[in-house]
């Protein structure tokens, strides 16, 4: 039986590492040719902006525009050259602090305000101000759309040509239409904003109509391919790429002409060669219209991927061993629970570990490639590591030397570390989350819980009820609902390494259904379970994951040095500690015969008086 294949009609190859390597900013190519054609004068205009300047480049963009005046005035050339020059240039002067959309949208209706009350004074129809206006901003890996007319942009990308959008007309008849919507046609402005995840690579497509009204989209996707007579083959990417751009949009106004274009004709490519690493609320808009995939077993493929092996299937994700079938390597595919798909805080947590995941690059921390292929389907491509979760090597160990402890515990604090850097708090640091090779190598694994201080813009319109994570590894502040540090993590941390050690957790287990009682006072010294640890071992332990936060470890390399020698000050206080922590037992056997002698004593007083 041939496998099951999970795909969209459209996949690019997988960027190279070199590639994605030179893809840290923004790098956009420009070319456009305009002509009279059969109609003169020329009513077309179009511009592009590339600013050169860096701060320009990240807080505005790249900024392309291209209008149409219309017909019936005989100013309109001046409307549509105005709209395209002063948009660029009154956009480029709004506050840096101003949404794409807040500057877009107050320059257009400025500009709109303008033509419509220029033509309302000269009161003559024939020299209405009006044209159809579009403009595309480029800003990091989104594309901002400003729509209002007939003018189009097309996006292409793998050897598909798709139109982003509507045009704004009315049928008269079969051939006659007019704008119901257009820069200077009303008062009032309507415009479409539309918002388009871009990758590099793409190719977006700006054209008037004297271009897409003579050339349907399949002579368009032909022409690119270097043939208007071979319709629907294939476009080779180098073919595009060796073209000059000017060159190109000059043949595609060519073929405009010979396929019988009566109107002024432009067109305008921009090519996206490079782009920075993308911020978060661009990958949450565009992941969170993805779709969770199916529930799939070994044979069967997603995209490139074929599934080796189930790794894990639960109530929450699943987690398969996939080979690519671009370059023939292991993966694991971790993927959202179907029973979640109305679930707001998980799937934003599932999208933020993605996230999170792309931005890491140190060892000792699970990387997630980002998706360099337009899928349909929301899932995460991590790297394999080839080893067993801690909790398994616990099972395996149960009772580990204090060399194994250390080198196990240096892994997991340099990891610990890369996410301190990045000032990302895990939330659930346990041994379920870290795995260990053969050479006793540490990787943590799993950001579904995590957050990160860049990040509070999204959370903070979704509430977590209730805390995320194993409660039993969660710091005590957190589950009293404060909000979790990375104070909170060096607490996991330590409850991590004791259990590690004894095989048992230092504090009593939470009580689920109200963590915020749940007792984190009483620390159970780690002698208890095994008389062979060092007091000043077991005092570091203690500091790591003390109840008060405050008394932890603000240096994750202090704790890491106390757990290799002895740290005096706090061996004298681990020696000076109450009998109940050192020997809880022979505590409370005394402090039994107390208790007794007291009430014997009592009891005859009693009798004498």
């Amino acid at each position: 039986m041939k496998p099951e294949v999970l795909s969209t009609p459209c996949m690019a190859s997988q960027a190279t590492k070199e590639s994605e390597k030179l893809a840290s900013r923004l790098v956009v190519r420009a070319g456009g040719c305009s002509v009279a054609g059969r109609k003169p004068p020329n009513q077309d205009a179009f511009a592009v902006k590339v600013p050169t300047n860096l701060s320009e480049l990240k807080h505005k963009g790249v900024v392309a525009t291209i209008a149409d005046g219309v017909s019936s005035s005989e100013v309109s050339q001046k409307a549509s050259e105005t709209s395209v020059t002063e948009f660029i240039n009154d956009y480029m002067d709004t506050p840096n602090t101003w949404s794409v959309k807040s500057s877009a949208g107050a320059v257009l209706k400025s500009i709109n305000h303008w033509l419509f009350h220029h033509a309302k004074q000269d009161g003559e129809k024939s020299n209405a101000m009006v044209a159809a206006f579009t403009s595309v901003i480029i800003k990091s890996n989104t594309a901002h759309l400003f729509h209002v007319g007939d003018c189009r942009v097309y996006l292409l990308r793998d050897k598909t040509l798709t139109q982003l959008t509507q045009d704004h007309r009315r049928y008269t008849s079969k051939t006659q239409h007019h704008l119901t919507r257009a820069l200077g046609i009303d008062s009032h402005l309507e415009v479409d904003y539309k918002l388009s995840a871009i990758q590099a690579g793409d190719v977006l497509l700006m054209t008037t109509d004297g271009i897409h009204d003579a050339l349907p989209e399949n002579d368009i996707l032909a022409f690119l391919n270097g043939s208007l007579s071979r319709e629907n083959e294939d476009l080779e990417a180098e073919d595009l790429e060796a073209e000059d751009l000017e060159a190109l949009a000059s043949k595609l106004v060519d073929g405009a002409l010979a396929a019988g274009s009566d109107d002024n004709i432009s067109c305008l490519f921009l090519a996206i060669d490079e782009l920075p690493k993308a911020a978060f609320d661009e990958a949450f808009r565009y992941r969170a219209e993805q779709v969770i995939p199916p529930v799939l077993s070994e044979g069967q493929q997603i995209d490139h991927f074929q599934i080796k092996r189930v790794i894990y299937s639960g109530s929450r994700s699943h987690l398969y061993l996939a080979r690519s079938m671009q370059d023939d390597k292991q993966y694991v595919l971790k993927m959202p629970s179907q029973n979640f798909a109305d679930d707001e805080v998980y799937l934003s947590g599932f999208i933020r570990e993605g996230w999170i995941g792309e931005q890491v690059r140190k060892r000792g921390v699970m990387k997630i490639h980002p998706q360099t292929w337009h899928s349909r389907f929301l899932y995460h491509v991590c790297d394999f590591v080839d080893g067993m979760t801690l909790r398994q090597w616990m099972l395996d160990n149960p009772t580990p030397t204090l060399s194994q402890i250390r080198t196990l515990a240096k892994g997991a604090i340099r990891s610990m570390r890369v996410l301190q850097r990045m000032a990302v708090v895990h939330r659930d640091i346990k041994p379920d989350n870290l795995m260990v090779d053969k050479d006793m190598n540490v990787v943590l694994i799993d950001y579904g819980t995590a957050q990160a201080q860049g990040l509070e813009e999204l959370s903070g319109h979704i509430e977590e009820s209730y805390p995320v994570g194993d409660l039993n590894y969660a710091a005590p502040e957190y589950l009293k609902g404060n909000k979790a540090t990375l104070s909170s993590d060096v607490f996991s941390l330590g409850v991590t390494f004791y259990e590690m050690l004894t095989g048992h957790l230092p504090y009593k287990p939470v009580n689920a259904s109200n963590p915020r009682v749940s007792n984190r006072q009483t620390y159970t010294p780690a002698v208890v379970f095994r008389p062979d640890v060092p007091d000043w071992f077991d005092a570091a332990l203690k500091k790591a994951c003390h109840s008060i936060p405050s008394a932890r470890y603000d240096v994750l390399s202090e704790f890491e040095q106390d757990l290799l020698t002895p740290n005096r000050e706090l061996e004298k206080a681990s020696q000076q500690r109450a009998m109940i922590e050192k020997d809880p037992v022979r505590f409370w056997k005394g402090l039994s015969v107390v208790l007794f002698t007291l009430v014997v004593l009592l009891t005859a007083l009693l009798v004498t008086t």
